[in-house]
């Protein structure tokens, strides 16, 4: 890792963040189709508790890289791309795990996580956008929180504001661990839903897109995973083949035209900044 990488880096970002604000435009979707509005302080309050407790939980088993730099360097590619995701009330976290796993993890309330085999095989910035704006997808359409049902004034799931902030029963404090047991085996275990996984994708390419990168990185990427990964004949989750998201993605691209821009890749940033 160069010393000065990471300050390279935040001053290119900067510059692309400029740039994304011209390139934005030229995309047909709509901004605001991203923007979430009528949102209940306290079911925000319960999406970022609930959020917090469970990245704590995959923080306890899962490592992070002892590397302050590419920290530094993910964390400023994820915020570039979470500040066009439509959720201002959130403050996005971002965070590369020691892992020999290929994976990425998004975790209500702006939590996010990438392992370090899934960095090793990126090949440029634009890629790591789209990862990032992928995850970032699954929090801005709130997956996980719909399929839980995580509120902040709906005690009857026992799910509600009062078991989240420390709970007034035993049995609303039960209620909320099984809650986060559930959303670590969608993480680890089952996976989201095909049309969550889908939808995430779209998102995430726009994203790209709005923030200047190249968004079909998230697509060269998967395309590249399919060649290091091999299903397990155990695995009983329902996500999309690899081929069923790059499917996807390609006419999410032709349909919002957003094939034939000069979008920026970022391979020699990406490789200066986490080189060795």
């Amino acid at each position: 890792m160069k010393s000065i990488g990471h300050y390279i880096a935040a001053i290119g970002l900067i510059i692309l963040l400029i740039m994304g604000l011209a390139i934005a435009s030229e995309v047909r979707l709509r901004k605001s189709d991203l923007t979430h509005t009528n949102i209940l302080s306290s079911d925000i309050r319960a999406e970022i508790q609930f959020g917090r407790d469970l990245a704590a939980r995959i923080l306890a088993s899962h490592p992070l890289l002892e590397d302050p730099a590419t920290q530094y360097y993910v964390n400023l590619v994820g915020n570039s791309v979470a500040i066009k995701a439509g959720r201002p009330e959130l403050k996005f976290y971002f965070g590369v795990l020691e892992s020999k796993e290929i994976n990425a993890f998004a975790v209500p309330g702006g939590y996010i996580f990438i392992t370090s085999a899934a960095l090793n095989l990126i090949n440029n910035e634009a890629e790591l956008a789209g990862i990032l704006g992928h995850e970032i997808g699954h929090i801005t359409a709130k997956h996980m929180v719909n399929e839980l049902n995580i509120r902040g004034e709906d005690e009857s799931t026992m799910a509600g504001l009062s078991a989240i902030i420390g709970g007034t029963t035993a049995s609303f404090r039960e209620a909320f661990d099984q809650a986060l047991d559930k959303g670590i085996h969608i993480l680890f275990q089952r996976g989201y839903k095909i049309e969550d996984e889908l939808e995430a994708d779209q998102i995430g390419i726009i994203l790209a897109a709005f923030s200047g990168y190249d968004p079909s990185g998230l697509k060269n990427f998967i395309l590249r995973v399919n060649h290091f990964e091999t299903p397990s004949k155990d695995y009983k989750g329902d996500h999309p083949t690899h081929m069923v998201r790059v499917n996807a993605i390609d006419e999410a691209l032709k349909t919002n035209g957003i094939n034939s821009i000069n979008y920026f890749k970022g391979e020699k940033r990406f490789n200066e900044t986490l080189a060795d």
